[in-house]
């Protein structure tokens, strides 16, 4: 995948993400404990430092989590930090391009993302990825009120171990755009992801009793004939020029902002 470019994925492409997740070469662990792992990894696309998570959930199944992470409709009930989120067209059967916006900790600006997600299921008892890129769709411009943020290549992958437990990987090679400092991400990666494994697990024990009573049929990730959004047309992505997209709405007081000057209450989203 490049950034900026709409992408027809392949198993190999989805087997790459996959290797990148269980290897350890080149990580160096920042936080490990109560079965949530974090470590870091340079690269040579950003300042900012691959992340990548990992955790084992003993009593939430991978079919689960994957129906928790996709469902758009139910993730404001549990993502604290997310401000909008929508798709904008179809690409493929397993594909769509997408809107995101978030809150960031006070004092920095709130960041917004457009991107390509990709998935797919082998099926049951079977390894489950779901991965996005940046792209520039036309329909979502720069916003005055959000910083635009590039991702690289970010994703989940999903391991069965048992019939109701799985391992769960989250890794993202991303910017944030702006001038916000390295030591906010190195901070949040400490503080955020693992309040953020908690909540997720706490969303995956409501999903079933909340999605009873939401189209409990409705679930396109599985079933793409039910993608009600229209279809990708070429004419609506635009050229991507990452540096000035990341710089396009920077502010330039974000980067004065001491690190003993943002308590960690901050760093942790709202419950």
């Amino acid at each position: 995948m490049r950034v900026g470019e709409v992408t027809f994925l392949e198993d190999k492409d989805f087997f790459h993400f996959k290797n990148e997740c269980i290897s350890d070469d080149g990580w160096n662990v920042c936080y490990d404990k109560s079965a949530c792992r974090v470590s870091t990894k340079k690269n040579s696309l950003s300042n900012f430092d691959v992340l990548r998570v990992q955790s084992e959930y003993s009593d939430i199944s991978a079919e689960l989590l994957y129906d928790v992470i996709h469902d758009g409709d139910y993730r404001p009930t549990w993502d604290t930090a997310m401000l909008e989120g929508y798709e904008l067209c179809a690409v493929a059967h397993n594909s769509d391009i997408g809107y995101y916006s978030m809150k960031s900790p006070p004092p920095f600006s709130n960041r917004d993302f457009v991107t390509q997600r990709s998935w797919l299921d082998w099926g049951h008892d079977h390894d489950k990825i779901i991965i996005n890129h940046s792209v520039n769709h036309l329909r979502e411009p720069l916003r005055k009120n959000c910083v635009r943020g590039i991702s690289y290549l970010t994703g989940y992958l999903l391991v069965p171990t048992g019939p109701s437990s799985c391992k769960f990987y989250y890794m993202t090679q991303s910017d944030p755009g702006g001038n916000l400092p390295a030591w906010v991400v190195n901070r949040a990666s400490k503080v955020f992801v693992p309040k953020l494994m908690k909540r997720l697990a706490k969303a995956c024990s409501k999903y079933e009793k909340w999605k009873a009573k939401n189209q409990p049929s409705f679930k396109p990730w599985l079933f793409p004939e039910q993608m009600n959004v229209g279809n990708y047309n070429p004419a609506d992505v635009g050229q991507l020029d990452t540096k000035e997209t990341l710089t396009a709405s920077a502010n330039n007081n974000e980067a004065a902002v001491q690190e003993n000057s943002v308590p960690d209450t901050n760093l942790e989203q709202d419950d």
